[in-house]
C-alpha cells in the first residue's frame, strides 16, 4: 500500500485548521470564517502542489526481522506505561485533553467509560475491512477540486454548527487548542479510543515513535553500507537511555525525534543520490512534524542553509539543491499559521534566549547532561563511538547528520529550554546513530564469542542506565518512578457527581484521572495557583467557588515553591476545613478537606 503524500497533507491540514478548530479566535465571527476559509484554501493547496505525484510505501519489511527486538524492548517498558502519571511535569499536559474530551464526550452520551475499548476497536476494524474492500474494488481517490469542495461545505456547516450550538468550542477555548499543535492530539485520541483511558495508551503512542525511529536508523545505516543493521542496532536505539526514557512517558519527544530522523532520512538520500522526490518526502514530513511539535521549525532552518551551501559549492548539481531548497517551503507554509497565531495570541512563544549565547555555562550544559544522564561509562562508550564511526564511515551523509544535531544544539541552548533532557534529544540522534553504527559494525567484525561478547556488554550498559540507575538527571527508573507522584487517582475514585473542589496546582493529572474515574463534566475541578498562595487565599478560593472539598498535596513537593503542608495545617486549624481523607502513594500525600461554610 501506498500512501499519497499530496493527499496526506491535504487531511493533515484540514484536520489541523479546519476541524481542529484555530480559526475560533476572540474575534467578530466575519474574521473567524474568514480564517476558516483561508485554511481550507491552504489544505485545497496541498493538492496541487509538487506532492502531488510522491508517494511512500505504509509497510514495514523490516518488522520480519525485527520483531523480537522490538518485542522484547516493549516488556522491558511495560512495567512504566502501567506506572501514574507524575505531578508538576508536562505529561499531564499532552496525556489530558485527549482524555478529557473523549471522557466529556462519555459522560454526555451516557457511555460507560469502560466500554470505550469495545467501540473503538470495533470501529478500528470496520474502518479497515472498508479500506481494503475499497482497495480491492479499484476504489479511487475523488478528484482534488471535488475534494477542495467538500472541505469548504464540511467546514462551512461545521462553522454554522459552532454558531449555533457550540460544536468547536466544546474542543476547548483558543488557548488550549493553540498550546500545541494537534497531531498528538489525534494520535492520543486513536490509542484511548482502542486501548481505552489508561495510562499505557499514550506512552505506547511514544514507543511506536522510538521504534520507527529506530527503522529508519537502520535504513539509513543499510545506505551508508553498514555491517548487519539489524536486531542489535535496532535494540542499541531503543533501549539507548535517554530515547528509552522518550518511550516510556506520553510527553510528545519521542514523535520529534521520530520526525527529525524520518526528515533528516529523506534529505540525504536527496542530497545523495538524484531522486528529487526525495526532497519532496523531507519536506513532507518536516510538514508533518510541525503539527505534532513546533520544533521541527528549527530543522527546516538548519537545512535551508545546507542546501545552499552545496548549491554554491556543486555548480554541476545546483538545480537539484535549489530544488530541494524550494521543497522546503512547503512545511514553511503549512506550519508557519499555527506558529505564528500561538505568539500574536500570547499563548506560545519560541522561548528564545539569544543571552545564552554569551554565557558558556549555558551554552556547553546540555553537553554537561549527557553524562549526568548517562553516566561514566556509557559516556565512553558514545565519545569512542563517535570517534569510530567518523574513522570509519566518514562522508557526506554522516557530515550532514551531525551538522543538523550540532545547530539543533545551537538553536536549543539559546533558548529556555537548555538543560531540559527530553527537549535536548533531537541533538541527540546523531550520538545515537554513532553508536548503534559503530558497536552493531565492530561486533559483525568481531565475529563469534568476542563479538557476543561486545554487543552484550554495550546492551547490558544500556538497560543498567535506561531501567536501574539510581536518579538520573531528568529521568525515571525503576527507583524513583514514583518521585512526585501524587495519588490523584484515589482522590478522583473518592468523589461523586456533582461536587466541587479546588485542587490548587501548577501541572497535575486530575483531569486525566477524573476521565479515566467516568467523571469529566459530572466533577467541577478548579486547579487555579494565585500568585503567592497561602491559607487565606485558598479560603477565599473555595468559597468563591462554592467548593465542596479543597484538596492538597500533603507532603514535601520539591518543584514548587509553595508550602503546601502549612497551608493545610492552617486550613484545618481555622476550623472551616475538616480534613476527610489522606490519600499515600509511596510517601507522596494528598489531603482532602471538607469545607464547612
Amino acid at each position: 500500500m501506498r500512501i499519497r503524500l499530496g493527499w496526506a497533507l491535504f487531511l493533515l491540514t484540514a484536520a489541523s485548521y479546519v476541524f481542529y478548530p484555530v480559526w475560533r479566535l476572540p474575534l467578530p465571527w466575519p474574521a473567524q470564517w474568514a480564517l476558516l476559509n483561508a485554511f481550507v484554501l491552504l489544505a485545497a493547496a496541498m493538492l496541487y502542489s509538487p506532492l502531488k505525484d510522491v508517494s511512500l510505501r505504509a509497510e514495514l519489511p523490516e518488522l520480519r526481522e525485527l520483531w523480537p527486538a522490538v518485542l522484547a524492548a516493549a516488556l522491558v517498558c511495560l512495567p512504566f506505561w502501567l506506572t501514574p502519571i507524575a505531578a508538576a511535569y508536562d505529561e499531564q499536559s499532552h496525556a489530558g485533553p485527549a482524555a478529557w474530551l473523549l471522557g466529556r464526550t462519555a459522560s454526555a452520551i451516557g457511555l460507560d467509560i469502560r466500554l470505550l475499548p469495545l467501540l473503538g476497536i470495533s470501529a478500528a476494524l470496520l474502518l479497515a475491512y472498508a479500506v481494503w474492500r475499497l482497495s480491492r474494488a479499484g476504489y479511487r481517490l475523488p478528484s482534488p477540486a471535488v475534494a477542495a469542495l467538500a472541505l469548504a461545505a464540511a467546514g462551512n456547516l461545521y462553522f454554522l454548527a459552532d454558531r449555533r450550538f457550540g460544536a468547536a468550542g466544546a474542543i476547548g477555548q483558543y488557548v488550549t487548542v493553540l498550546h500545541y499543535p494537534p497531531l498528538s492530539k489525534f494520535l492520543y485520541l486513536a490509542a484511548y479510543a482502542v486501548m481505552g483511558i489508561t495510562e499505557a495508551a499514550p506512552r505506547s503512542v511514544q514507543f511506536v515513535f522510538i521504534a520507527l525511529t529506530a527503522v529508519i536508523m537502520l535504513r539509513l545505516m543499510r545506505a551508508m553500507k553498514a555491517a548487519r543493521p539489524g536486531r542489535l542496532a535496532f535494540l542499541l536505539i531503543a533501549i539507548f537511555p535517554t530515547f528509552f526514557a522518550l518511550g516510556i512517558t506520553a510527553e510528545l519527544e519521542a514523535g520529534t525525534v521520530f520526525f527529525f530522523t524520518a526528515a533528516i532520512y529523506h534529505f540525504v538520500m536527496g542530497v545523495e543520490g538524484e531522486d528529487r522526490a526525495q526532497f519532496l518526502k523531507c519536506a513532507f514530513w518536516c510538514a508533518a512534524g510541525i503539527f505534532y511539535k513546533q520544533l521541527l521549525l528549527g530543522l527546516i532552518f538548519s537545512l535551508a542553509p545546507l542546501l545552499l551551501a552545496l548549491a554554491l559549492l556543486r555548480e554541476e548539481r545546483r538545480g537539484h539543491y535549489l530544488f530541494g531548497l524550494k521543497a522546503l517551503a512547503l512545511p514553511l507554509l503549512t506550519g508557519l499559521p499555527f506558529i505564528a497565531l500561538s505568539d500574536m495570541m500570547h499563548v506560545r512563544d519560541t522561548a528564545l534566549a539569544l543571552h545564552n549565547i554569551l554565557k558558556p555555562g549555558l551554552m556547553t550544559l546540555d553537553l554537561k547532561v549527557i553524562y549526568m544522564t548517562c553516566g561514566a561509562p556509557l559516556t565512553a562508550v558514545l565519545a569512542v563511538s563517535a570517534v569510530y564511526a567518523l574513522f570509519r564511515y566518514r562522508g557526506l551523509p554522516l557530515w550532514t547528520l551531525i551538522y543538523v544535531s550540532a545547530a539543533y544544539y545551537l538553536m536549543i541552548s539559546a533558548t529556555l529550554a537548555v538543560g531540559y533532557v527530553r527537549h535536548a534529544q533531537p541533538f541527540y540522534i546523531a550520538l545515537v546513530f554513532m553508536t548503534a553504527l559503530a558497536v552493531s559494525d565492530l561486533s559483525a567484525r568481531l565475529r563469534g564469542l568476542p563479538g557476543k561478547a561486545l554487543a552484550a556488554a554495550v546492551l547490558g550498559l544500556l538497560l543498567y542506565q535506561s531501567v536501574l540507575a539510581r536518579a538520573p538527571y531528568q529521568r525515571k527508573t525503576a527507583f524513583n518512578y514514583y518521585s512526585e507522584v501524587f495519588p490523584y487517582w484515589l482522590a478522583d475514585a473518592a468523589l461523586k457527581p456533582g461536587q466541587k473542589v479546588y485542587a490548587p496546582m501548577e501541572i497535575e493529572p486530575s483531569h486525566f484521572y477524573l476521565a479515566k474515574a467516568g467523571l469529566a463534566g459530572k466533577v467541577t475541578w478548579d486547579r487555579t495557583l494565585p500568585e503567592g498562595f497561602d491559607a487565606a487565599k485558598a479560603e477565599a478560593a473555595a468559597k468563591a467557588d462554592g467548593a465542596d472539598f479543597v484538596l492538597l498535596p500533603y507532603s514535601p513537593f520539591p518543584s514548587l515553591k509553595v508550602d503546601f503542608v502549612r497551608i493545610a495545617d492552617a486550613l484545618t486549624a481555622s476550623g472551616r476545613f475538616r480534613p476527610e481523607r489522606v490519600f499515600d502513594y509511596h510517601g507522596n500525600k494528598l489531603i482532602l478537606l471538607k469545607t464547612a461554610f
